[in-house]
């Protein structure tokens, strides 16, 4: 039976003729983000990136005890492989897994138990390691602190996940929101914002430069000359700043993207900054058109100090999904 889902995107956007319905088999995926390259653009230039988010449980809060729902989702590898391998029969640009790093509210057990797939989860990075042997095309994003991460870590996980997959990563950068993650890191306090984020700044250059360890052409491996590599094709970083001091070079060779894809969530004066100076594409929800349309000017107006073009950078607004057996059954499910 196939079953219909309507896009209700945020109000800051408009569907594309013909991209309003499509057909679903699965009811495991979370939800959907759609990314255009302006609310207001036509033309052949004028598509839909869409995202998903899968979760173990969905985003329903009950949707674990539907009937035709997977039995077992705690840390079930073949249950977030069928959610991949859906995404990607669906033509889905990416899957992409939001992550923290404790688990909250333990101590209220009425919130600890309503937890449902948020006590427990896979670290991103090693699934999605796992869901790029199952995948063709999809893009595979994970989220990863630089609040309580290492840039060497960072950077050799990315690299490894990008070759792994031949060229399918995407790293969501966060300075981490949950001020009691600090005491799962030996720290009695969170980091502040304001140290966070210039804190984030330098560790994105210093993976970025560790990417930038090896040549593309470092690699000779000649067998007739027995030469496997070219020594000057690496150079070490010898980073030292005012939060990391990092040697390098990175033991991770030349990246197939050169960097995987950078995605950031943040918002505020600071969140914009570092999205115009790093990012690709930036996630955002926003409460009315206006103030969606005035984020993305903003964010925009800032990448040429960083050298950067517009059309290169992509605002990633949250939607909605419905899901009925027919389109007017999910048309009043969402009248509801």
């Amino acid at each position: 039976m196939s079953l219909y889902i309507k896009h209700i995107p945020a109000i800051h956007l408009c569907c594309l003729p013909g991209l309003t319905w499509a057909p679903l088999n699965a009811l495991s995926l979370r939800y959907t983000v759609a990314a255009f390259h302006h609310p207001l653009s036509t033309g052949p230039d004028h598509m839909m990136n869409l995202i998903t988010v899968p979760t173990s449980t969905g985003g329903a809060v009950g949707g674990w005890r539907h009937p035709d729902a997977w039995r077992d989702t705690v840390m079930n590898l073949d249950h977030m492989i069928s959610c991949a391998k859906t995404a990607e029969r669906g033509k889905f640009d990416c899957v992409f897994f939001a992550d923290g790093n404790g688990v909250r509210d333990i101590s209220n057990p009425v919130l600890f138990e309503a937890l449902r797939d948020r006590a427990v989860s896979f670290e991103p990075v090693t699934l999605l390691a796992a869901l790029a042997q199952h995948t063709q095309d999809i893009g595979l994003v994970a989220t990863v602190t630089t609040t309580y991460e290492e840039p060497y870590t960072v950077a050799r996980k990315f690299g490894s996940l990008d070759h792994l997959s031949k060229g399918r990563a995407g790293w969501n950068i966060v300075t981490t929101a949950r001020p009691g993650d600090a005491r799962n890191f030996g720290r009695d306090k969170h980091m502040p914002r304001e140290e966070r984020y210039p804190r984030a700044d330098e560790f994105l250059d210093v993976v970025k430069g560790l990417w930038d360890s090896w040549a593309s052409d470092a690699f000779v491996q000649n067998r007739e000359t027995g030469q496997y590599l070219d020594s000057t094709r690496v150079h070490t970083l010898n980073h030292e700043g005012r939060y990391l001091k990092v040697k390098g070079p990175l033991n991770v060779s030349r990246l197939p993207q050169g960097y995987p894809v950078m995605f950031s969530a943040g918002q505020s004066e600071l969140g914009r900054e570092q999205a115009a100076k790093h990012a690709d594409c930036l996630f955002a929800i926003t409460p009315s058109k206006e103030d969606g349309i005035a984020l993305m000017e903003d964010v925009k107006g800032r990448l040429s100090k960083y050298g950067r073009s517009p059309e290169a950078f992509k605002i990633i607004p949250g939607s909605g999904v419905f899901v009925g057996r027919t389109a007017e059954e999910a048309d009043e499910y969402h009248e509801c």
